[in-house]
């Protein structure tokens, strides 16, 4: 059933100015640290009775998981908790790829371990929407509230909106810079080998041999000096033109 007991909240879903800034911001060209941070300052401003927010991102290294983003120093504390425990809704959310709402009245049937070390919070409400950040692995935009609420139906949806569009600039992003690095590979490669033709023509003129034979001139003096081709390449141009 849907919770009626907040409609006297001034955030109820009224004021779009903040999903207004929100959108614009998600049109311009940010940093996704940064984008990250407005999104849980948008979720606390937007969603009733959120009091704080964070995001929960997958680290470098396997299995292990990071607080990207916060609206308050005690979502560290609390994702922590979970993150030890290995269990918790941030942490099931990812697993679970799916929503998790739950009440403080929840938390010990469910996660016994957080719930020993998250009594002293004072957290009562929970929502955790999932993030998927590649094929493999997944954080979650987390909600927390002071009120024994619960969180509603439109809540998760809202909450959901937020997890999507995070979830798609940061596809973006990975995209972008695997892109950018395939590129700056390219580039690279077109100045060896660019490099590489000229230390062949000064290898030719030199030695009054033919292209192949000059390639494997150079290519000989590389295995030797186990030293990439592009490096041997640049050192023959360089003594030509210091000379």
């Amino acid at each position: 059933m849907e919770d009626t007991s907040r409609v006297g909240d001034s955030r109820a879903y009224s004021d779009s100015t903040p999903l207004d800034a929100f959108r614009d911001l998600l049109r311009s060209t940010v940093r996704v640290d940064t984008l990250l941070q407005s999104v849980v300052e948008q979720v606390v401003a937007v969603v009733p009775g959120a009091d704080m927010a964070g995001v929960t991102l997958p680290g470098d290294r396997a299995g292990e998981i990071e607080t990207a983003a916060c609206t308050d120093a005690r979502v560290y504390t609390i994702d922590s908790d979970q993150f030890r425990a290995h269990e918790g809704p941030c942490v099931d959310a990812a697993h679970t790829r799916s929503t998790v709402r739950a009440r403080e009245t929840d938390i010990e049937g469910r996660w016994p371990r957080f719930a020993a070390d998250s009594a002293d919070i004072g957290v009562r409400s929970y929502l955790s929407a999932p993030i998927s950040v590649d094929t493999n692995r997944t954080g979650s935009l987390n909600v927390y509230s002071w009120t024994d609420h619960g969180f509603s139906d439109t809540d998760e949806l809202l909450v959901g909106v937020f997890a999507a569009a995070v979830e798609s600039t940061v596809w973006n992003f990975r995209l972008a810079q695997a892109a950018q690095a395939e590129l700056d590979g390219l580039r690279e490669a077109m100045r060896s080998r660019a490099v590489i033709e000229q230390a062949k023509g000064i290898v030719m003129a030199i030695r009054g041999i033919g292209p192949d034979d000059a390639f494997d001139v150079l290519a000989m003096q590389s295995q030797n000096e186990n030293v990439k081709l592009a490096e041997i390449a640049r050192r023959a141009v360089e003594s030509v033109v210091r000379d």
